[in-house]
């Protein structure tokens, strides 16, 4: 579930853009909860007393006195690397928005169609960019798009990545699945966990990935294994 805030000075909008909001992260298999903020104080308490409450901000330029694009640029002086998506009346603010590095700025009326791109890009933003393996022996790092495939042989747990090396190393193949983005890795045999960035094609039973490499799909898994891949390429193209 995903916590979305919107601060906006016109209630009426409010309610339009949450329901929209609600719409198009259910088409795409997820859920929100939602928090509604009609001044930057408001926001700011929340920010600040329960910064975990908030995963999205989709924030109004002009909100009386106040203005988003300074809010969210004092966000970024703290480090606070919350996605934002800014709406306006105006095209005027677009290049002073930048400042704020949000993932979107989408003029009023609200196109479905560019709510939808500009939080597809916050969800992005969200997913773990790496993952960090702690074993007896050392502390390895991975970059979650540089692995194509994980594959366990004789205890050992082998990481394939993009560049065609291997990393080995002592660890279960379940404890490693548990600390995967599980919208992005698929185990698709038991011996085997494949990122769906990597996945090229699949059929009965194995699936080709980008580089040509096949990868055995059990009879067990080739049902969720498609339908995971097929959710994944509906969500992000």
């Amino acid at each position: 579930m995903y916590h979305i805030v919107i601060c906006d000075d016109e209630p009426i909008f409010l309610t339009q853009i949450s329901k929209m909001i609600s719409d198009i992260l259910a088409s795409m298999g997820e859920s929100c909860e939602i928090r509604k903020y009609t001044s930057i104080a408001e926001l700011k308490n929340t920010l600040q007393n329960t910064p975990k409450s908030c995963d999205i901000l989709i924030l109004d330029i002009m909100l009386g006195e106040n203005n988003g694009i300074s809010f969210a640029e004092c966000l970024r002086d703290t480090r606070n690397q919350i996605p934002v998506i800014f709406i306006s009346s105006s095209k005027e603010f677009v290049f002073d928005a930048y400042s704020a590095e949000p993932v979107g700025y989408i003029l009023k009326p609200v196109s479905r169609q560019k709510l939808a791109e500009a939080l597809t890009r916050a969800i992005r933003h969200l997913i773990p960019k790496s993952i960090i393996i702690d074993t007896p022996s050392r502390t390895v790092s991975f970059h979650i798009r540089d692995i194509t495939y994980i594959e366990i042989i004789n205890k050992e747990l082998q990481i394939h990545l993009q560049d065609g090396t291997v990393t080995k190393i002592y660890k279960s193949l379940s404890a490693v699945r548990e600390i995967l983005p599980k919208d992005i890795f698929v185990q698709c045999h038991r011996c085997y966990i494949v990122s769906l960035y990597a996945v090229r094609s699949i059929r009965r039973f194995e699936i080709t990935l980008n580089n040509h490499e096949i990868i055995p799909v059990s009879k067990y898994s080739y049902r969720d294994v498609q339908e995971q891949l097929q959710q994944y390429a509906a969500k992000w193209f």
